[in-house]
């Protein structure tokens, strides 16, 4: 039995030429859910300061399911690029001990509040990260660093790798349906 949700199924269907169409379906959606549910819940009902390890091992479990739940879904293109985000952002929050770095300075661009040097080395209030300056951050330049003034946010490089490799997904998904609508025409 076939535990994969299927999203955009394509059955194989012979082609003119005799071929078969290849399945294409996003599996696991579960875990993605799962991993998403586990990153902003746990940050979300508990106060920032309490339970700060546990946040910590949740997050990088949270972001181990999510690598194993794309990787399950390679055979979409722009899962490749989903991957590279996750990976970037994987990487800064493991080397960085566990939450990823907000840089003080790309948050005041952002417009966000300052929150002054006390915050140093804690975790930002409703956040998963720890702020922290980039003199004190290992692989600053993939860390929280890219202020966006008009969403009042600060974002990584992996973050916008994976809403590109997001975007992508979508167009796939469209692009398939409607070749697989056409088909049924001709």
């Amino acid at each position: 039995m076939d535990t994969d949700t299927r999203i955009v199924s394509h059955e194989a269907q012979p082609q003119a030429a005799g071929t078969f169409q290849k399945a294409r379906k996003i599996r696991l959606i579960w875990v993605f859910i799962l991993a998403a549910v586990m990153q902003k819940l746990t940050f979300v009902l508990i106060a920032p300061d309490s339970f700060v390890e546990l946040k910590k091992i949740l997050l990088i479990i949270s972001y181990l399911l999510l690598i194993g739940a794309v990787i399950r879904n390679l055979h979409f293109n722009s899962m490749k690029l989903i991957l590279t985000g996750v990976l970037l952002n994987f990487i800064a929050i493991v080397v960085n001990g566990g939450l990823m770095p907000v840089s003080p300075e790309a948050r005041s661009f952002a417009g966000m509040a300052e929150l002054g040097s006390f915050w140093l080395g804690k975790m930002t209030p409703g956040g998963t990260g720890i702020l922290l300056s980039v003199d004190h951050t290992r692989l600053w330049v993939i860390t929280d660093i890219i202020p966006w003034r008009s969403f009042r946010a600060v974002f990584s490089i992996g973050d916008i790798v994976l809403g590109a490799g997001l975007i992508l997904l979508c167009l796939e998904i469209i692009i398939l349906n409607r070749k697989k609508s056409d088909e049924k025409y001709f």
